[in-house]
């Protein structure tokens, strides 16, 4: 096998996903048997693609990640006219991660503070959220306490 051209695309993770899924369908289909090192691999995959925190956790029931929410996440993005754009790499985090807040989206776009006001900020994850569904647990996280959490100032208590 020659290679004629190195990483030309970057692939998302639902892509990856439902590359591998496709594949499944179509050994299954043909009754092919793979091997066994491919067979785990796949399986591997899935599984890190389907735990928490991936928002493919839940793919399979709310099927908010598909062929269409790429393009129509990039167009709404587009519509509205941020003042920086987004690169490639950051589109891509931003798919991966499906932010919920600003601090997470922060770890997705570089110098997010300096390039984006806090309504911006709020708008792409309103966005995201829009399009790729939101995390039901997200809202809970900040209000649940550890038990092993010492009562600070910082954290109201």
């Amino acid at each position: 096998m020659k290679i004629v051209e190195s990483q030309n695309a970057l692939l998302s993770n639902y892509e990856v996903y439902q590359h591998i899924v496709d594949q499944r369908k179509r050994n299954t289909a043909q009754n092919r048997r793979l091997p066994g090192n491919v067979h785990h691999v796949m399986t591997e995959v899935l599984a890190y693609l389907r735990e928490k925190p991936s928002p493919l956790e839940t793919q399979d029931e709310t099927k908010h990640y598909s062929a269409t929410a790429i393009p129509r996440l990039l167009e709404k993005l587009r519509e509205a006219n941020l003042p920086s754009e987004l690169t490639k790499g950051e589109l891509l985090s931003i798919l991966n991660l499906r932010p919920s807040c600003s601090a997470l989206l922060s770890t997705a776009i570089e110098d997010m503070e300096e390039r984006f006001d806090e309504e911006q900020q709020n708008t792409i994850v309103d966005i995201v959220g829009d399009v790729l569904g939101r995390d039901e647990t997200a809202g809970d996280a900040g209000e649940e306490m550890d038990e092993d959490a010492v009562p600070s100032v910082e954290n109201g208590y």
